[in-house]
Order: structure tokens, then C-alpha cells, then sequence
């Protein structure tokens, strides 16, 4: 089965973590560290596909189907029905099992790949109208919420930044590994809606933002959008929900 974790052909120095050596602070500095490294290396396939080619992925539109039929797959002991034309290739619109399954969601319909929505799907800006969805066994024991918790929230640094309204925006800072990326996360909440984003540069590239759930009993949810639908924040997280039990998770 051909592996589609790597669709991208830009530059990869702009997502690599970017550690430097650092005299020792202290057995505490030195744990949270080591702690936050470690779930770096451990989910290593959440930073690459942060770094997801979003003009690529757009383009690619050739071996979408606009056909909507469901298409049952399993992953792992799972079953999920999901509409075709939500499916990104071809070889995953296949009745049995799979490895992971990668779809593309028109927003705000809620909607798979259709010929009237062809240019959304083809639009290069910030706020192109596209929601990414990977779905695959969990690889890690903690989604964006937990990493808020453990390891996000040790690193910030500098005040909080302007965010969409219920966000607060926060930079990481050097000790992290991710020096001056971004992470912003719903106040008040108990299980808060937590997304990592890529700073806003002059590459060209619009920066993406990405936050990875758990969901059912095995399974990870890794959620992808241009920053420009920061603002979506809350239709995003219960899209994302209803979206994920019309495909058979969380029952």
C-alpha cells in the first residue's frame, strides 16, 4: 500500500525542531526537557505532517471521486464508513482494511469533493476553505490537549498573543525544540481544544495550524487547516465530533 504520510516537496528546514544546546538549569528544566523531546521523537509523524505541502495537497485533485457512496474501511479492530469523496486517494476508497485514512473536508459544508466546490478545494490562500482529517491507530499517549497540559504550558514564553476570540495564543520558546512556534488553546476548559501552528513568515507558504484528538478506543484524529481559519476554532471542534460519529467512532 502506498505510504501518503509525506506528500510534500518544501523546504524542510522550515518545520524541523530546532534545539539548541543550553548550559543545564536543573534537575526540573533538565526533566521537562527530556520529557518533551521524547514525545517529539514519539510522535514525530505529527511535526511532518505539520509540515504537510498545503499547495501540493490542494492541487492534487486529480483521483478524487465526487461519488459520495460510503466506503467501509477498518483500521485495526475499528470499522468506519466514510463518504467517498471525503476519502483523498484512491487506493483508500477500498472496502477492507487500512493503514490510515486521509480525507479532505469542504468547510463550512461539511462536504467531500465536488465539482462545484473545485476551486475551493484548488484555493492557495490563508483561508482556504479546507479541513484535512488523518485518521490512523494511535501512536501516542497523549493528544494536543495532554501536551498542553504536560509539556506546552512549561514553555511559553512572552506574552500572549492576539487569538480569536475564546483562544489564547501563546509562543513556545527555544528550550521547547520549537523556538517561536505557536500554540493556542480554549480558555477555561477542561478538555481544551488545543491547536499547534507554525508562525506566520515570509516564505510564502501559509502557515498551518494542526491539533490531533483521540478518539474511540485505539484510534488518533489529526486535524489540519490553514491559519486563517483560526477564527472557526469552535464549528471546527464540533464539526469534527459530529463528522467522527456519522463514521462509527465514539460509540
Amino acid at each position: 500500500m502506498p505510504n501518503h504520510a509525506i506528500d510534500r516537496d518544501d523546504d524542510q528546514g522550515l518545520y524541523t525542531v530546532r534545539a539548541r544546546p543550553r548550559p543545564p538549569r536543573g534537575a526540573a528544566t533538565w526533566f521537562l526537557k527530556m520529557t518533551t523531546m521524547c514525545l517529539v521523537v514519539a510522535g514525530a509523524i505529527v511535526l511532518i505532517d505539520l509540515g504537510l505541502n498545503w499547495t501540493s495537497a490542494l492541487n492534487v485533485v486529480d483521483g478524487r471521486s465526487s461519488d459520495p457512496t460510503p466506503v467501509a474501511v477498518f483500521l485495526g479492530e475499528q470499522r468506519l464508513t466514510v463518504p467517498g469523496n471525503m476519502i483523498r486517494f484512491e487506493d483508500q476508497r477500498v472496502v477492507g482494511p487500512q493503514e490510515r485514512l486521509d480525507l479532505a473536508i469542504h468547510w463550512p459544508s461539511l462536504m467531500g469533493y465536488a465539482p462545484e466546490t473545485r476551486a475551493d478545494f484548488l484555493d492557495q490562500s490563508a483561508e482556504a476553505p479546507i479541513v484535512f482529517m488523518t485518521i490512523r491507530p494511535r501512536e501516542t499517549a497523549t493528544d494536543s490537549a495532554g501536551r498542553l497540559a504536560s509539556v506546552y504550558q512549561h514553555f511559553f514564553e512572552g506574552e500572549a498573543l492576539p487569538a480569536p476570540k475564546g483562544l489564547i495564543g501563546r509562543r513556545l520558546s527555544e528550550d521547547s525544540g520549537l523556538a517561536g512556534e505557536e500554540v493556542y488553546f480554549e480558555a477555561g476548559s477542561t478538555t481544551p481544544f488545543t491547536t499547534h501552528c507554525l508562525a506566520t513568515d515570509d516564505s510564502g507558504y501559509p502557515a498551518p495550524c494542526l491539533t490531533e484528538i483521540h478518539a474511540g478506543d485505539a484510534l488518533s484524529v489529526q486535524i489540519r487547516f490553514r491559519k486563517g481559519l483560526l477564527g472557526e476554532w469552535a464549528g471546527i471542534k464540533r464539526a469534527t465530533r459530529a463528522l467522527l460519529l456519522t463514521f462509527g467512532l465514539f460509540s
